[in-house]
């Protein structure tokens, strides 16, 4: 056989060998590319689902700080990092998932019904509804939802695990059948080695070792010697090429990796920022940047933690309400009231950081809870004497004048200090207690600290009791009224009756109209038992009139409360009760105080016009008592005076007051307006008050206010009061 027949038989070998060993390598390079796009992408998909369970475990902490007593944006933080999950679950669950679908679509369907459940609770609470079984629930969903986050991690893991396992068996497939392609190779070689030259050979051999060396990472690529054939100087070439490319698809793919490692990395940092902003938002006032009421809790919390297990722990609470805030808001607008409140957290903050050690403490917390209010928490003091020292200090620095926005302002706050060694378990009862000795600095004259007591405390309940007591008493209409004679000083008879609201509780006794009305003028009662006053007088004026002969009159006067006559509707409801009691509107006589008048002249008037037209009599209760100026007198249709009862019980001892009284029985005839006097006790007292003019009188020289029976007699006896003072 010619030598050419046997570098055909190479030549057919070599190339039909490579050729077959390209073909094997890129097609398993090709699988094995494949096996490691997967691997990435089931890899990105594991970092989704870590993201997730980050988002998912920050969801479940807001939930759980969640309390009944949440603010509202608590809730809508909370609603927006849902949103945020579901938003993120759903483009997880729509991608090319190489994970188990089942677990992510478990997550899914908890995270939904987290979803409705959070819309329900903003709902429950905007309508006021008890929120706890709610919460519980929506607690309950959200740890099934980080146990099915779990399940997702898991089973990506597991997609991880395997593609491992499929990447390095597709490797070492790769390596064993190149292997065994070389093996035949050489076989065939060797078959044929007896039918070439060593010249043929030895290339052919070199060939394989550097397409080896290649696969293993060798940088250069051997030349082959001189003597070589064209066929294998291509052949070189192409596994030449066919490297080259092979390392050039590595590098770009390396390349692409790195990029999308960067592009993650960047997404992270940016998604960590807005985590933290969000965290920071959660946490802190806006306007002022000091931490709000749920952090406040938070740290108070764990003070009550420490103190429960080192007895020597101290911390303490101070609860600053700033004085007269609502005058720099009303004065100066309400751009002036938010400098001022970022005027005073600075103040405050820069209070704890230059005082002493005790207040250079870092652990101490500045927290705004509401409009005005701000709390001091004064982590680890020695001495009970420590939060006074700080309290001074705040007052001392408070007083100086804040320059704001062109204004000079002056301002104080009224203090309630409370610590723990009261019994107190929870960190928003500790608050409370510091709010309740807040009041009672701002009730004993304002510009000063209080620290609290188990007394205040007990007050306190003691006037939540009453006030419930009181909101049934009107609803259930179980309080009662009682009539106190006005008698006319210049005939001596009786013209008509006060009706006083009275209230005899079941177990306390008879309690004093001071103090009931005044909680009701608080709470906003006094609207309601106000209007029930005025019926239940008109109807007893009604039942008296049908008994009288019909040229006998008799009238009812009835106080009205500031609210009262500020509400809309008033007028209407004084109309509404006329026509359903069927008695005359010049029977009615409303007592309406000065300072009630004083305080809102322009709008008052118009109230009082419209009454005038429904022909009720217009009585200013406690005259003299107030900041009334006469010249306002003339604008209101106004028909009597009623004089303070202050001004007769000193007339006796001093004679200006007398002087006083006939003054203002002397204004009061040249305006057309006659007067009433209440609180005539001795006769020394009526003799001077009809010597001075007065029309009418009241007291209890001529009787205490009794109820309905005992007046049906003193109307049907017709006593003359002036008798003895003829």
């Amino acid at each position: 056989m010619r030598i050419h027949h046997h570098v055909s038989i190479i030549l057919f070998v070599a190339i039909a060998g490579a050729i077959g060993l390209a073909l094997a390598v890129g097609l398993l390079l090709g699988g094995l590319e494949r096996a490691a796009q997967e691997t990435g992408r089931v890899s990105e998909q594991y970092h989704q689902v870590r993201m997730l369970l980050t988002d998912g475990q920050e969801l479940l902490e807001t939930i759980n700080t969640l309390t009944s007593d949440s603010a509202q944006d608590s809730f809508v933080i909370m609603n927006h990092a849902i949103e945020r999950s579901v938003l993120g679950l759903a483009r997880f669950h729509h991608s090319s998932l190489l994970v188990e679908a089942q677990p992510v679509e478990q997550a899914l369907d908890a995270l939904e019904t987290m979803t409705e459940q959070s819309r329900k609770l903003v709902l429950s609470r905007a309508s006021g509804l008890p929120l706890v079984d709610e919460l519980e629930r929506l607690r309950a969903n959200a740890a099934m939802y980080m146990t099915r986050l779990d399940q997702v991690e898991t089973a990506a893991g597991l997609a991880i695990g395997k593609q491992d396992q499929v990447l390095v068996q597709r490797r070492k497939l790769i390596m064993l059948i190149i292997g065994l392609i070389c093996v035949v190779y050489l076989a065939a070689m060797e078959r044929v080695r007896h039918w070439t030259t060593r010249r043929l050979i030895l290339p052919v051999q070199k060939l394989a070792s550097a397409a080896m060396k290649a696969m293993e990472g060798e940088e250069s690529f051997p030349r082959l010697e001189q003597g070589t054939t064209e066929e294998l100087n291509t052949l070189a070439r192409v596994l030449s090429s066919f490297v080259e490319t092979l390392k050039s698809r590595v590098r770009e793919r390396t390349a692409q990796v790195e990029r999308q490692k960067e592009h993650l990395e960047r997404e992270v940092a940016v998604r960590r920022q807005a985590e933290e902003q969000l965290r920071h938002a959660a946490f802190h006032d806006k306007l002022t940047g000091l931490c709000n009421r749920d952090l406040l809790l938070d740290r108070l919390e764990r003070c009550i933690e420490r103190a429960r297990r080192n007895d020597d722990y101290k911390f303490s609470v101070l609860f600053l309400d700033v004085d007269r805030f609502k005058e720099v808001n009303d004065s100066l607008g309400h751009f002036v009231g938010d400098q001022l409140l970022v005027a005073i957290a600075d103040r405050l903050q820069r209070c704890l950081r230059s005082s002493d050690t005790l207040a250079r403490v870092e652990s101490n917390t500045i927290a705004r809870i509401g409009g005005d209010e701000f709390v001091v928490l004064l982590d680890g003091i020695k001495a009970r004497s420590d939060a006074s020292v700080v309290a001074q200090r705040i007052q001392e620095v408070l007083a100086e004048p804040f320059h704001l926005n062109g204004h000079e302002v002056f301002t104080s706050a009224s203090i309630g200090i409370a610590f723990n060694e009261i019994e107190c378990d929870k960190a928003d009862h500790l608050l409370r207690d510091a709010d309740t000795a807040m009041y009672h600095a701002k009730a004993a004259g304002k510009a000063r600290h209080e620290v609290f007591n188990k007394q205040m405390h007990a007050e306190a309940m003691s006037r939540l009791e009453l006030g419930n007591d009181l909101r049934r008493a009107v609803e259930n209409q179980e309080l009662g009224i009682a009539y106190q004679p006005i008698i006319c000083l210049k005939t001596g008879r009786l013209t008509g009756f006060e009706g006083l609201a009275r209230w005899e509780h079941p177990q306390r006794g008879i309690i004093s109209p001071v103090k009931f009305i005044a909680h009701a003028e608080e709470t906003g009662l006094i609207v309601q038992l106000g209007e029930w006053v005025l019926q239940q007088a008109c109807q007893q004026l009604r039942a008296w009139q049908e008994q009288l002969p019909r040229d006998r009159s008799l009238s009812v006067s009835v106080n009205v409360s500031k609210r009262q006559v500020a509400e809309p509707g008033f007028v209407e409801v004084v109309q509404q009760v006329l026509n359903s009691t069927g008695i005359d509107g010049r029977d009615l006589k409303l007592e309406i105080t000065e300072t009630v008048i004083m305080e809102n002249p322009d709008s008052i008037a118009e109230v009082l016009r419209r009454l005038k037209e429904l022909g009720v009599e217009i009585h200013m209760d406690d005259f003299g008592t107030g900041y009334s100026s006469l010249s306002y007198l003339h604008r209101f249709p106004l028909d009597v005076l009623k004089i303070d009862r202050a001004f007769v019980g000193t007339m006796s001892a001093n004679d200006d007051y007398a002087d006083v009284v006939h003054t203002v029985v002397s204004l009061a005839h040249t305006l057309n307006m006659q007067v009433t006097v209440e609180g005539v006790e001795t006769l020394d007292q009526l003799v001077k008050l009809m010597a001075v003019g007065c029309d009418y009188g009241q007291g209890y020289y001529f009787a205490e206010p009794m109820d309905a029976e005992a007046a049906k007699k003193i109307i049907s006896s017709e006593p003359q009061w002036l008798k003895s003072a003829a």
